[in-house]
């Protein structure tokens, strides 16, 4: 039986390495830092970083004659559009903003508490 990543854990793991590199990466330069199993290709790791690009999740410029791409977004609000998103998405947004919140340990909780303070004034 073949080790199959879940959907979207090969798209997560290219965005934090682009995100730990923190400027422009070409494919190749990607694939040498990804530590994947099972291996990925080099058309594998173009396809996917050309599908991050047109999901206006990267940006990609010309260099020569290859594309290097890096994150238009850091990855706390790339973060936090795909929570506005999924709790935006939800039938009832209520019901699983207390359920995520429910979620978090005691340490989240105290830390959301004193953004929310601050906010406040």
């Amino acid at each position: 039986m073949t080790n199959r990543r879940a959907m979207g854990q090969l798209e997560a793991e290219i965005l934090a390495i682009l995100w730990a590199e923190g400027g422009w990466m070409t494919p190749r330069a990607v694939l040498e830092r990804l530590d994947s199993d099972p291996p990925v290709v080099y058309s594998t790791a173009m396809t996917i970083l050309r599908r991050l690009w047109k999901k206006d999740t990267l940006e990609r410029r010309l260099v020569g004659k290859a594309y290097e791409y890096r994150p238009l977004k850091d990855e706390g609000e790339q973060t936090a559009d795909r929570m506005a998103e999924l709790l935006g998405a939800a039938r009832d947004p209520d019901a699983a903003l207390v359920h995520f919140l429910g979620t978090l340990d005691a340490r989240h909780r105290r830390h959301l508490r004193t953004i929310l303070d601050k906010r406040r004034r």
